[in-house]
């Protein structure tokens, strides 16, 4: 007897299983599924079979080049797919007996003596292979008479069509003359064209009904699935039983380690003191698994590498991949072949790593790595925090200070936190950490972010650190002026952070942190330095910030105004940003930005504002022969140091009360309402939004291609520049995201604009 062994797929639902090798050489319990293949036909008495190749064939043509166990094998190239049926007819072309066609990366234990001899009493032109399907929707469906003839085929109904159970195996027993019905060196398949043809014409089919397993192994829970129904008896595939449910292909190895059965452990492989292996665990040759590391539901393939304390339950781990030290996968997770997870990760269920791919330490991988390499993150901005992936526990908190006394410069560093609980935990487990590398600790206690950036920059230090843990726990940095961290000093701070390489102080260079909290009065000061003269203004202060309320009561009395009037002052939490209600009016903190802006350049001064700050604050310059300076968030070089030291002069213009002080002072040196300072600015309407990008922020540029108008290389981002109005694209730190501000006469437009070069982003996400 014959058959053709239908081979040549790609396996696309198996990825990242089949990136490196065919479906059909995926092993099963330390085997190549297509072997078990061979087995079956060779136990039903096939001496040559025909091999379709079309994936990676060579791997399959140098593994049995000479057969195997006495079957002849022949194998056929597929140039160009031909579909099921075409692929048979190409490769059984001189076949003149019926044979047998099989599907290479499916398992069953059939009985092929007697499918073939009920296809030759059925008088059959076509045999299909059966099995009842609790849900056959994943399947073809095949539907029958009493006789078990075959009335028609479904593929992959929906349940209102699903009114049969039998599921296609694949498993076919075929007549020669079938074969003249095929077109030739055109794609054909069995179930869609060839099998309804044969239908149409009256030629006979029959379905042969079996109850013995069948596996398709169509994907990665299938793949796992199937082996843990070997170890449940429910195919027989395993030998060499070791011990009651350990399977062995030599001896167990050395070691203090434990076994839950049932396992299979391959050849070479090494298992230190520890380790804990099973239930269900299968672990190829070659594999070295560290101490105390957890096996469970999982399948170990070839050549893998765990560390110490690792912990892998119902994952997939292929060929050559390289666990680190306390990482974590979980149900129907793969990490592809090489692929290298750093430690402390925790790769999430159902997430694959490509074969190759590196993720760092530290991460939490939540969605596939397909694309470039995942490291982790610290920081975002300056901003370390859970909601990014990072525990921000104390002994994480003791790094983060020992990270920044390590690489700031100047060694004096500021401390403060918000008030709660744990952040004053975080604030101290951050000076433990600071203390340890000799710096000196400047803690000011408990105050709000804008005011922990002014005594920063007051008292000329060159690095702070502020706790929160209001809606999540976070430390946010900042550097000299108490501005943004260059981008140098953030990636000294991650890579000590990520190597755990931290100066070490002599005892002599050991202090208590000093406490600076009365240091606080500065910022009461510097506000009222702002203020060339006694204010007679009525304005109402808020804040959801209770400390900035309590800051602001005790200064109303010295700003000699009244906590009463038509205008209302909104101060942001944390006390940078500044919101105003007046008339019937509300006036964002761009617009109160550049009244404060306009009458510092009236004044001679120029100004320094961040990266991404209106566009039109550069009209306003250039009516008065001055100029805008912007500073970025975080620097690669020294190109803002300029804009920096302005900004250090420059309170307000990143301190809401400092903003809110210049405008009354102005209202009142100019006696005149808000709503008049206002209308004196350009006729413009900025709009922002923040997008989720999944290519890498590098092809930004290419995109902005696609916009219409001039575009142009920014120092932050890119910048394109239309008849209408403009456009800024600046990614987010991580590359994970993009802010799209967009700016033009009426906010119709800008609105407009923005959400074209959304639309871009989208269809630019929908392509990866």
């Amino acid at each position: 007897m014959k058959a053709v062994i239908m081979a040549g797929g790609e396996g696309r639902r198996l990825r990242p299983l089949t990136c490196t090798l065919p479906k059909p050489m995926a092993k099963i319990l330390g085997k190549p599924i297509i072997e078990y293949i061979f087995d079956l036909l060779c136990a039903g008495g096939v001496k040559r079979a025909a091999v379709t190749l079309g994936y990676l064939p060579h791997m399959i043509e140098e593994s049995y080049e000479g057969g195997y166990k006495g079957l002849e094998l022949d194998f056929i190239r597929e140039d160009e797919p031909l579909g099921t049926a075409g692929s048979v007819k190409n490769a059984a072309a001189e076949f003149e007996e019926p044979f047998f066609v099989v599907s290479g990366d499916a398992l069953c234990n059939f009985d092929l003596n007697k499918i073939m001899a009920y296809h030759k009493a059925s008088g059959a032109a076509v045999t299909v292979v059966a099995v009842e399907a609790s849900d056959p929707r994943e399947y073809g469906v095949v539907r029958v008479d009493k006789e078990n003839r075959v009335t028609g085929f479904i593929e992959k109904p929906s349940w209102n069509q699903a009114v049969s159970n039998l599921a296609n195996t694949g498993v076919y027993v075929i007549s020669p003359k079938c074969l003249e019905l095929i077109p030739k060196g055109k794609p054909y398949d069995f179930a869609s064209d060839l099998f309804p043809l044969m239908l149409e014409r009256g030629m006979p089919i029959y379905c042969y009904h079996t109850s013995d397993y069948w596996c398709d192994i169509g994907s990665v829970e299938a793949y796992m699935k199937c082996q843990r129904d070997a170890f449940d008896g429910k195919i027989k595939l395993l030998s060499g039983e070791t011990a009651k449910g350990i399977y062995t292909e030599n001896r167990l190895p050395s070691g203090d380690y434990s076994i839950v059965p049932p396992v299979f452990i391959g050849n070479n492989t090494e298992i230190s003191d520890g380790a804990v292996i099973g239930p269900y665990a299968v672990i190829g040759d070659g594999c070295c698994i560290g101490r105390n590391s957890k096996i469970r539901y999982s399948v170990v393939s070839d050549n893998c590498c765990f560390a110490a304390d690792t912990s892998v339950t119902g994952a997939l781990i292929c060929s050559g991949a390289a666990l680190r030290s306390r990482c974590s996968m979980y149900e129907n997770s793969v990490a592809g072949s090489g692929c290298v997870i750093g430690e402390d990760v925790c790769v999430k269920p159902g997430v694959s790593i490509w074969p190759g791919k590196v993720v760092g330490k530290g991460t939490a991988v939540g969605s596939n790595v397909k694309y470039g390499n995942v490291k982790a993150e610290y920081f975002s901005g300056g901003r370390v925090s859970e909601g990014g992936g990072v525990r921000l526990g104390a002994e994480n908190c003791v790094r983060l200070g020992a990270s920044l006394g390590s690489v700031a410069e100047g060694r004096k560093i500021a401390l403060a936190c918000d008030g709660t609980p744990y952040s004053r935990i975080m604030c101290r487990a951050m000076a433990a950490g600071i203390s340890e590398t000799g710096a000196a600790v400047w803690d000011f206690g408990e105050c709000f972010e804008s005011q922990f950036r002014y005594l920063v920059n007051v008292c000329g230090l060159e690095a702070g650190a502020f706790a929160g843990s209001g809606d999540e726990r976070y430390v946010e940095f900042c550097s000299r002026g108490g501005l943004s961290l260059p981008c140098r000093l953030e990636r000294q701070l991650e890579a000590a952070m990520s190597r755990c390489e931290f100066r070490e102080a002599s005892d002599t260079e050991l202090a208590d942190p000093a406490d600076m909290s009365g240091m606080k009065h500065l910022y009461v000061q510097g506000i009222m330095t702002q203020l060339p003269f006694a204010l007679k203004e009525k304005a109402v202060f808020k804040s959801e910030n209770s400390a900035i309320r309590n800051l602001i009561s005790s200064c109303i009395s010295s700003l000699s105004a009244e906590e009463d009037g038509n205008t209302v002052f909104e101060v942001s939490s944390d006390g940078a940003k500044l919101s105003a209600f007046c008339d019937g009016k509300n006036y964002g903190y761009e617009k109160l930005l550049a009244v404060a802006c306009d009458d510092e350049m009236s004044k001679g001064r120029d100004v320094a504002v961040p990266y991404d700050s209106p566009e039109y604050l550069n009209l306003i310059a250039e009516k008065y022969g001055r100029r805008v300076y912007r500073y970025l968030s975080t620097p690669a070089d020294g190109a803002d140091a300029k804009a920096r030291q302005l900004a250090a002069k420059q309170p307000f213009v990143r301190d809401g009360l400092f903003l809110a002080a210049k405008l009354l002072s102005v209202m009142k040196e100019k006696n005149c309402k808000l709503e008049n300072l206002v209308s004196l600015l350009p006729e413009k309407c900025v709009v922002r939004k923040t997008v989720r990008i999944n290519f890498s922020p590098s092809y930004l540029f290419d995109l902005a291609g696609e916009a219409t108008g001039v575009t142009g290389n920014d120092r932050e981002g890119i910048k394109i520049v239309r008849n209408d109005g403009s456009l800024r694209v600046i990614p987010e730190r991580g590359g994970v995201s993009v802010r799209i501000l967009a700016e033009a006469d009426t906010a119709e437009t800008a609105e407009e604009i923005c959400a074209g070069f959304e639309d871009i982003i989208n269809n630019a996400n929908d392509k990866v």
